[in-house]
């Protein structure tokens, strides 16, 4: 059955319009001061020195080896905090210390530690959030021991300005080929210095043959990506990466892009949403390849023609019409994609304003028709992002909700 969601009521764009209007004040602030005009601390700056010498992550990340065990990743008092399941997540135990000295970790949103394993390794990565408002470095560190100890933290970035160096993302395939990238403001910076107008931040990246064990050199990928939305990141059959994030196309249109990890990639525009919003929305999307190269992918915007969640496929430069999902009356958004032997999953999370739901549907066509959507989970409290675990040979679903991580097997789903 393929399920056509409808354009937002006038009520849910009023919701999210207004959503947004307030994170573009407080990113637009936050761009104000980091630039010295503000006489007084802005909240923002109160809010980056809350995140400075935040105790505990609300944000965590879980990952699976060959063998189908499960490693979660958390933030706890300044350290990253690596733990494995053998029993599908049920429980997690065994936790490992990364960073042996404590150090200011961003743990939330679409800005969390990643985890990948595989091949006897297992590698984490997170920003290190520095004094200075919005600025970092991308930090990465591997065990080889089956996760009871982990290598010196390195930092990532050849660039060590006191700048925007953050939300990095990590992907391995099989054959052990690891690629982090991350959002870089060096070439910002340096365009501001030479009294150019520069909108956004950048895409970086570096790749590893050999499990993490060494890196290539930082080089950028594409100039003028949206400055704080999270980053998707997959393989292709033949071994090639691709990322998709969230592009300033024009005067401030923010929609998505998509490019291989390859020196002088063409990037290609992958919504055409028009979402014109002068600041970052914190709302990043999803890819997933499937095994004949198929991409998929979702994500969010706030455009007033048509807010909300979409999906579409791509084969090469052909791309599907965009499917709405969701509802965005309940502040339907956050999608991530899992897509394998033919069949695909989505997911999402809503807000009634009592509780949070987690969403999903699945298509047995690749992506072609879906079915109806279906409430998998909820949570009274906090919740996080629902995300699929990375490197699952099948659609496994962790939310970390009301403090607890929860692992679902979407694949057993009716």
């Amino acid at each position: 059955m393929v399920v056509l969601s409808q354009f937002a009521s006038r009520k849910g764009r009023q919701l999210l319009l207004s959503f947004f209007g307030l994170a573009m004040f407080a990113s637009l602030a936050s761009a104000h001061e980091a630039h010295g005009q503000a006489a007084t601390p802005s909240p923002m700056a109160k809010h980056w020195q809350d995140r400075l010498t935040a105790a505990v992550g609300s944000s965590v990340s879980v990952a699976a080896d060959e063998s189908g065990r499960l490693w979660l990743a958390r933030m706890e008092k300044g350290h990253v905090w690596v733990s494995r399941s053998d029993d599908g997540g049920k429980t997690f135990a065994g936790e490992a210390k990364v960073n042996a000295e404590p150090e200011a970790i961003l743990a939330d949103g679409q800005n969390r530690p990643k985890v990948v394993a595989g091949g006897g390794v297992v590698a984490v990565t997170w920003a290190q959030a520095l004094p200075k408002l919005h600025t970092g470095h991308v930090r990465f560190s591997r065990s080889v021991d089956g996760g009871r100890s982990f290598s010196a933290p390195i930092i990532v970035n050849s660039d060590r300005e006191e700048i925007g160096h953050s939300f990095p993302t990590l992907a391995m395939n099989g054959q052990g080929r690891m690629v982090l990238v991350w959002l870089d403001s060096r070439e910002k910076v340096a365009q501001t210095k030479a009294g150019k107008k520069h909108l956004g931040s950048s895409i970086f990246y570096v790749v590893s043959e050999n499990r993490g064990e060494t890196f290539s050199a930082n080089t950028m990928l594409a100039d003028h990506s949206c400055e704080c939305c999270r980053i998707g990141l997959a393989f292709a059959p033949n071994g090639e990466a691709q990322a998709q994030w969230r592009h300033v196309f024009g005067d401030n249109i923010r929609d998505f892009a998509i490019a291989p990890l390859v020196p002088g990639a063409k990037v290609q525009r992958a919504s055409e949403d028009d979402w014109k919003i002068a600041a970052c929305p914190h709302h990043g999307g999803d890819l997933a390849i499937d095994e004949s190269g198929r991409r998929h992918l979702v994500w969010f915007t706030g455009s007033p023609k048509g807010p909300g969640i979409y999906y579409r496929y791509a084969d090469g430069e052909k791309m599907s019409p965009p499917l709405a999902l969701g509802n965005p009356d309940a502040q339907a958004g956050n999608p991530a994609i899992f897509a394998r032997n033919g069949r695909a999953w989505l997911t999402w999370r809503e807000f009634d304003g009592k509780q949070y739901r987690v969403m999903t549907q699945r298509s047995d066509d690749r992506g072609e028709k879906w079915s109806t959507p279906k409430e998998l989970a909820t949570a009274g409290n906090a919740a996080d992002l629902p995300l699929f675990v990375a490197g699952a040979e099948k659609p496994l679903l962790a939310w970390y909700a009301d403090g607890v991580v929860r692992i679902f097997d979407l694949g057993t789903q009716p």
